[in-house]
C-alpha cells in the first residue's frame, strides 16, 4: 500500500511527486508512454542545428520550468518584437502592440458579462477596421488554440494578463531543449520515487482512503496493480474526456459523474505544428521587407491569412528552420482536409512567400511533427475555456472524498492553464493538498 499513486509523468506529475517525496510520502508514478515529459517532447537530432520541439517550446523567465532547466545547467535565449504580416512575398512590419495588444488590453478589467470573444470584439471595437479584427481573431484562435465564436472573454482576460506560455513582446526559448525541464524535475525523484513507464492506467477502483489502480502494457497485457491511499490524476483534459474503453481512457469505480460533467464544459484545443528544416534561410532573400530600411529588426514571427496562419524562426539564433503553426479553428480546418501535413504547410509557405511551390520544395531538407490530436495519451494540445465555463476549472481541481486529487494545466485557475508553468504549479498545489490529508 503506497501513500500516493501519481497518474501521469508529465511535468505536473513529476513536480507533484517531488513535492510529495519531500513531504515524506511513499510515492509511485505511473506513465503510459515509454518516456517522461508528456506534452514536452524534444528531439535531439545531430542533423538539426537546434533541438526539435514537437510540443511546448517557449519557456517563461522567471518561472518554475526555467528553474528546473537551470538545475540541469541549462539556459534560455531571448527574442523581442519581430512580428511581420506577410502576403504574396511582401513582409510588412507589424506594430504588434497597437494592432493586437492594444485591443486585448480592453479586457482589463474584464467586462461584467462573459461572452464569446468574437461577439465581444464586435461590440467593443466597432471603430477597428475589419483587417485588424481578422488579425486579432487569428491571434486568439492560434495562440490559445480556441474557437473565437465560443472562447470566453472572462477566461481570456485572465490569460492575457498573465502572458504566460511565450505570450507578450518578449519570449524565451530553452537553450538545449525543453526536455531539460523534464530531466530537472525527474532528477529530484532519483531513489525517492518508483517510476513505472509504458503502462497505461485503465481503471481506478476506489473508496475513501484506498484505491486499486489497474494498468495495461501497450500490447494489452495486464500489469501488476497498484494500491494507494491517495491518487493524483494529472492526465490531460482530452484523456479525461475520452470515452470509457477507448485507448488511454481511465474508468473510475464508483464513477465520477460530477467530474465528467465538469470536464465536458471545458475544451481541449488542437494544434498543428510542423518544424521544417531548409538548406538555407531563403525567405530572407525572397521576401520584400517593408518597414525595416536598415535590416535591424528581428525577423521572428510571420502572420498570414493563409491556411497556416503563423510561422516563426529561431531568431535571434541563425538557423534555416521555420515552424508552421495552426491552432484552434485553423487547426481544425487543417486537419479536416486530410493529406500530408508537410505538403500542406509547404503549399501555404509558397503562397505566403509568393514563389512557386517547386521553389519551396527544392529548399526543404527535413520536417518533423507529432500528431497530438490523435495521440491517445494527450488527445489535443492544451485547454481553453468557453464563455460561462470559468467555474468549471476550479471545480475540476477540487479533490473527491479526500482520496482522488487532480492536477495538470487544465486545473491551473490563475490564467496559466495551457502553459508548462501552470502545469508545474498545479502539481505543487495538489501535492500540498494531499500531504495535508495524509498528516
Amino acid at each position: 500500500m503506497r501513500d500516493v499513486a501519481v497518474i501521469g509523468g508529465g511535468v505536473s506529475g513529476l513536480a507533484a511527486a517531488g513535492a510529495l517525496a519531500d513531504g515524506g510520502a511513499d510515492v509511485v508514478l505511473l506513465e503510459a508512454r515509454g518516456r517522461l515529459g508528456g506534452r514536452i517532447h524534444s528531439l535531439h537530432d545531430p542533423a538539426h542545428p537546434l533541438p526539435v520541439e514537437l510540443g511546448a517550446e517557449f519557456v517563461d523567465v522567471p518561472g518554475p520550468a526555467f528553474d528546473a532547466i537551470r538545475s540541469m545547467g541549462g539556459a534560455a535565449y531571448r527574442s523581442s518584437g519581430g512580428q511581420w504580416e506577410v502576403a504574396d512575398g511582401v513582409a510588412r512590419c507589424l506594430d504588434y502592440d497597437d494592432a493586437v495588444v492594444g485591443i486585448l488590453r480592453r479586457l482589463d478589467p474584464p467586462p461584467e458579462r462573459d461572452q464569446p470573444f468574437r461577439a465581444w470584439l464586435r461590440d467593443c471595437c466597432p471603430d477597428v477596421e475589419p483587417h485588424v479584427h481578422a488579425l486579432i481573431e487569428r491571434y486568439v484562435e492560434g495562440f490559445h488554440a480556441s474557437d473565437v465564436d465560443r472562447v470566453g472573454v472572462h477566461w481570456l482576460a485572465r490569460t492575457i494578463k498573465g502572458s504566460g506560455g511565450g505570450g507578450g513582446l518578449v519570449r524565451w526559448h530553452p537553450l538545449g531543449g525543453f526536455d531539460l525541464a523534464v530531466r530537472g524535475l525527474a532528477a529530484r525523484l532519483a531513489g525517492r520515487c518508483e517510476m513505472r513507464l509504458a503502462g497505461a492506467v485503465h481503471t481506478v477502483e476506489w473508496r475513501r482512503g484506498h484505491a486499486e489502480i489497474r494498468v495495461r502494457s501497450r500490447f494489452g497485457a495486464e500489469l501488476e496493480p497498484v494500491a494507494a491511499r491517495r491518487v493524483l490524476v494529472t492526465v490531460p483534459l482530452g484523456v479525461l474526456q475520452a470515452k470509457e474503453g477507448s485507448q488511454g481512457a481511465i474508468a473510475f469505480s464508483p464513477s465520477l459523474d460530477g467530474k465528467r460533467e465538469i470536464v465536458s464544459q471545458l475544451e481541449m484545443g488542437h494544434v498543428v505544428k510542423v518544424i521544417l528544416r531548409f538548406r538555407e534561410a531563403f525567405w530572407d532573400e525572397v521576401l520584400e521587407w517593408r518597414g525595416d530600411d536598415e535590416g535591424a529588426r528581428e525577423r521572428k514571427f510571420f502572420m498570414t491569412m493563409e491556411d497556416v496562419p503563423a510561422w516563426w524562426t529561431p531568431s535571434p539564433v541563425g538557423a534555416p528552420v521555420l515552424t508552421a503553426w495552426a491552432g484552434g479553428g485553423a487547426a481544425d480546418r487543417f486537419l479536416a482536409r486530410g493529406g500530408d501535413p508537410a505538403a500542406q504547410a509547404l503549399d501555404a509557405l509558397a503562397k505566403m512567400l509568393g514563389v512557386p511551390p517547386a521553389r519551396v520544395q527544392a529548399e526543404v531538407v527535413d520536417w518533423r511533427r507529432h500528431d497530438w490530436h490523435h495521440d491517445p495519451f494527450a488527445r489535443g494540445a492544451y485547454t481553453w475555456v468557453p464563455a460561462g465555463a470559468l467555474p468549471a476549472q476550479q471545480a475540476l481541481a477540487e479533490p473527491v472524498d479526500a482520496t482522488l486529487f487532480f492536477a495538470g494545466e487544465a486545473t491551473a485557475t490563475d490564467g496559466w492553464n495551457g502553459t508548462v508553468d501552470g502545469a508545474i504549479r498545479s502539481g505543487y498545489r495538489a501535492a500540498k493538498e494531499i500531504l495535508e490529508t495524509l498528516s
